[in-house]
């Protein structure tokens, strides 16, 4: 049954209070909006707690590291269950350079000799993981064998850097110890090889991720002094390039270990008190007495040249009414460890959310544009999965790509949300109709945050590929919080079932997944919300405006884009009281597919071909990755590393292009508008 008739043939689902019935229902007419109650009613019985536990349970049996035997077993579980569900999933392999780990050293020889086997310790009450680990090294490390003295450098930021040189501290040639944290560790790796050193050692201080912030793991959510946290310390997506990988060994280890190097550190005091951590001793600068020796050795020697698969699996339910129109959800497959919460919680929230859509176009309600299922492979290494598959089908994304909404890391702690300006009313109207105990997930998530508040996308995860480099909106959410058992071997089921009792967590999440994805399929004019967008773009516009027009002599290149702004949010008013109207009326298949066609084309008017200055993969210039920080997100970001740079003519250059984009922006808008005029 298609969409349209479906309104003739289902009466308004009545639900309980505060679920779907009072929720707003952008982009439809009153009978698509009844029609559309009663779809995601049918949706949300669907997808229950025990079916979620036991997906849970079953994929999060073992490690699965992208590459290896667990991630192909992980890989043929996801095919068989969509198969049994009605899918015909793809899966889809991209051979890449993945060098695995082969051998890690690491040991105190002055003044003392200190053999530090770098593996996880037990957690007191924990069962040790019965599956084979991943060596402790981190993802993309340089390899061979280096031996110097320690060098404290805190967290390893640029500005950490240059108070060690104001102190006089020489980092070149040394091993450096830094704190995770404040920045993406692929940036830490980078710094400390600019910064000349010869190694690099990462650690989770517990100032920061430990029994100073709370109760360690299992008596709480934080890093257990044993916890080692893995990860990737590339700097770029997708297949490497060169250039993007660390020339330096680079090893995480515990805080336990990171200790006993720490403590024999001498020479210089701290600069000031937030260098110190938790652990029980005074820390020092160096560099020595103690002198480190450290090995890596990797399998890019090797008869495969470090060369492995990495292998998405994509399902898709096609649209009724306009199949060329994709909506995509994704989570990433791959994990450092059995990845209970990283990220088989994301993945499930997709399988979840497939399986009750998937049922749904059985019973004769499809959705009428298409809705793309996808995993993700090798994420934890660079998004490579996502990275790949965007680059493969950019074409087919950069005109019929409506959305893409991300899972990741979705179990424990409180709500939250990031999202393109133009989907965050959507996601909270959404969330407004997923029924929460006596409760909505918007009632709750108000409860804790009365602002409602939604975040900007940084970096980090999958939506990148999309947002950033193409300028499909895009969104990500879920339940999050401290977890000190992040990218660890004891992020494991029993671990999830503490922080998300019941699975309530992630399959809340996975409700609210599968209704914004079908609000987004079915709607009849997209719901973006560009009068928000106006507005955030107005404001990240007045937070850089005064720096700009300092660097900038006169008042005429920052008031082209107060111009440009102006224009685009008198366009998106416009636009938004059309919608409305045209809805309230008789709309016509012709004219909701021309609007829709340029309601596309909006972000995709702010994305630049030849990418940021030095950056070239990132082209969106709204939001990025701060590039000093990896996971941060930098707004307006060809201005404001302009403005970082203190370049005038670069700052002038760059507010003229971007005024141009956003009154291109707004002819969309203005051409969306006149689709739907009689």
């Amino acid at each position: 049954m298609r969409f349209r008739d479906a309104v003739l043939a289902i009466a308004l689902f009545v639900v309980t209070a505060g679920s779907a019935a009072g929720a707003t229902q952008t982009g439809f007419t009153r009978a698509g909006g009844e029609a559309q109650r009663e779809i995601e009613s049918r949706v949300l019985a669907s997808i229950d707690a025990d079916g979620f536990a036991e997906l849970a349970r079953t994929l999060s049996f073992r490690p699965h590291v992208a590459g290896s035997e667990g991630q192909a077993a992980f890989r043929d579980t996801l095919v068989a269950r969509l198969s049994a569900w009605g899918f015909s999933p793809s899966v889809e392999s991209y051979r890449v350079f993945l060098p695995w780990a082969t051998a890690v050293t690491l040991s105190i020889v002055a003044p003392d000799s200190v053999d530090l086997d770098p593996q996880e310790g037990p957690v007191p009450g924990v069962p040790d993981p019965p599956h084979p680990r991943y060596p402790l090294a981190n993802g993309y490390s340089g390899v061979g064998q280096v031996r110097a003295e320690a060098v404290y450098v805190n967290f390893g930021l640029h500005e950490d850097y240059e108070q060690l040189a104001r102190e006089g501290v020489e980092v070149r040639g040394k091993v450096a110890m830094a704190r995770y944290g404040r920045s993406y560790r692929g940036v830490k790796a980078r710094l400390a090889e600019e910064a000349g050193a010869a190694a690099l050692v990462l650690y989770s201080d517990p100032r920061d991720d430990g029994w100073f912030r709370g109760d360690p793991f299992p008596l709480g959510p934080w890093r257990p002094p044993a916890g080692v946290q893995r990860g990737s310390v590339r700097n770029g997506r997708g297949d490497p390039a060169p250039g993007e990988l660390p020339a330096i060994p680079v090893v995480p280890v515990s805080a336990e270990i990171a200790g006993r190097i720490l403590s024999r550190i001498g020479g210089a005091g701290l600069p000031d008190a937030e260098w110190q951590g938790a652990l029980p001793f005074r820390y020092h600068l160096g560099p020595g007495p103690v002198v480190v020796r450290l090995g890596v050795a990797d399998d890019r020697e090797g008869p495969a040249a470090g060369r492995k698969d990495v292998a998405n699996v994509v399902a898709r339910i096609e649209g009724a009414e306009w199949p060329d129109e994709w909506v995509v959800l994704g989570a990433h497959i791959d994990a450092w460890g059995p990845g209970a919460n990283d990220n088989v919680s994301g993945t499930t929230s997709v399988l979840a959310a497939a399986r009750a859509i998937r049922a749904l176009a059985e019973a004769g309600q499809p959705p009428r544009r298409t809705i793309v299922f996808a995993g993700w492979d090798g994420e934890e290494w660079g998004l490579i999965g996502s990275t790949e598959w965007v680059e493969q089908h950019a074409a087919a994304l950069v005109e019929s790509g409506v959305a893409y909404l991300n899972q990741d890391m979705i179990a424990g702690g409180g709500f939250g949300a990031g999202a393109s300006p133009s989907l965050k009313p959507l996601l909270r109207d959404a969330a407004a109709a997923v029924p929460a105990g006596a409760s909505t997930l918007l009632g709750e998530w108000s409860a804790s945050d009365s602002t409602l508040a939604i975040g900007d996308l940084g970096g980090g995860s999958d939506f990148e590929g999309f947002y950033h480099h193409l300028g499909v909106p895009s969104a990500s959410h879920g339940f999050g919080g401290p977890y000190g058992l992040y990218h660890s071997a004891y992020d494991t089921r029993e671990a999830v079932e503490t922080v998300d009792p019941g699975y309530r967590n992630q399959t809340l999440s996975s409700e609210l997944l599968a209704v914004t994805a079908l609000r987004l399929a079915n709607a009849e004019v997209l719901p973006f919300d560009y009068v928000t967008f106006a507005r955030e773009m107005e404001a990240l516009w007045g937070a850089l405006r005064a720096q700009a027009v300092e660097a900038v002599p006169g008042a005429a290149v920052p008031a082209a884009l107060d111009a440009a702004l102006a224009t685009f949010g008198t366009a998106a008013r416009a636009f938004d009281a059309a919608r409305t109207r045209y809805l309230e009326g008789s709309p016509s298949p012709e004219r909701s597919r021309a609007s829709n066609t340029e309601l596309r084309r909006v972000e995709r008017e702010l994305i630049r071909e030849s990418g940021l200055e030095g950056r070239p993969w990132h082209r969106n210039l709204l939001f990025s990755t701060d590039a000093r920080n990896g996971y941060a997100t930098i707004a307006l970001p060809s201005i404001a590393e302009a403005v970082r740079a203190e370049d005038p003519d670069r700052i002038a250059r760059e507010v003229e292009d971007f005024a141009t984009r956003v009154q291109a922006a707004a002819a969309r808008l203005d051409a969306a508008t006149s689709s739907l005029a009689p």
